[in-house]
């Protein structure tokens, strides 16, 4: 009696169509919440890891063997006070060295020593920095252990063949 039954084709359409649009609106929400929460996760992970690259800087470092084999160690991260062409070799590789009045001298990387074939002759490691105004790598221009890196700086540690 006072019953009300569904019974047209528009009803039940128009029920199921509200249905539909309240099944929507829950996985919208729910969506959106969840893109919320992961949002925040992703700026605090971000916000840390900006402060920690804050005390770094991340430098290109290569090893040239001298046989035909180079590798390189993209985006090494090195402190940013004591960023050097040898901290960034000793970052990447097991490094021996002698250390004078003129500063450091590198003599062995990755079992790979120098060899001194005569007091004109050898072979021994140099290092190299991109220098970006003119493309190209150049000899270091002080030992190893005296040149401040900066974050994007190319260095290139190269086993030569020398002779005076």
């Amino acid at each position: 009696m006072g019953e009300k039954r569904l019974g047209s084709k528009a009803e039940k359409l128009l029920a199921l169509l509200l249905l539909i649009l309240l099944a929507w609106a829950v996985a919208a929400t729910s969506a959106a919440s969840f893109l919320y929460i992961e949002n925040g996760s992703l700026r605090r992970e971000l916000e840390a890891r900006e402060k920690l690259l804050g005390n770094l800087v991340l430098v290109n470092v290569g090893i040239d063997y001298g046989n035909g084999t180079v590798t390189w160690y993209n985006n090494t991260p090195l402190p940013r006070g004591g960023a050097t062409p040898l901290s960034a070799l000793v970052a990447v590789a097991t490094v021996e060295y002698k250390v004078s009045g003129m500063g450091a001298y590198v003599t062995s990387v990755n079992g790979v020593e120098e060899k001194i074939l005569s007091k004109n002759e050898g072979y021994s490691w140099l290092w190299y920095i991109l220098d970006r105004e003119k493309g190209q790598l150049v000899l270091g221009p002080v030992a190893a252990d005296r040149y401040k890196l900066a974050s994007g700086d190319v260095v290139l540690w190269r086993y030569e063949h020398w002779r005076f």
